[in-house]
């Protein structure tokens, strides 16, 4: 990674990578930059690079409460099966779409079929006298 930012850069690199807009970032209290100061921040490599690993972070955050939320999620589906989920279809639904959303999120992706062996595999190699009897001309009888 490059230099370490500033700590009113990094404060700039925490909102924009939780999606603040340049000029609101430049305007909030704790950077009070001028817009062209903010512009080149972000055109600045630290900056970007600060800007992906706090974006990456709260990626992974999200994801592991998510992966979290796998269980309630079964749940959800069970009650739907069961027919003991909320007794309001609007809120029955949100929550079903929700739980499939979840689940679907991190279910196991199928793996391809296991591809049967090649005629080529199958085949022995030739031996240099049947290379050679191979490459004969034929005899034109």
């Amino acid at each position: 990674m490059g230099k370490k930012l500033a700590p009113k850069q990094e404060r700039a690199a925490q909102l924009i990578a939780a999606g603040i807009s340049q000029i609101s970032t430049s305007n909030h209290p704790d950077v009070d930059v001028s817009k062209q100061t903010m512009n080149r921040w972000c055109h600045e490599e630290s900056f970007q690079e600060r800007v992906d690993v706090l974006v990456s972070e709260a990626g992974q955050d999200t994801k592991d409460i998510l992966e979290g939320g796998q269980k309630k999620a079964a749940k959800v589906i069970v009650s739907t099966i069961d027919g003991t989920m909320d007794p309001d279809p609007k809120v029955a639904k949100l929550r079903f779409d929700a739980a499939k959303y979840v689940l679907d999120m991190f279910k196991v992706k199928k793996l391809p079929a296991a591809t049967k062996p090649s005629r080529q595999t199958n085949r022995r190699n030739l031996t240099e006298a049947e290379e050679d009897e191979m490459l004969e001309p034929l005899d034109d009888e």
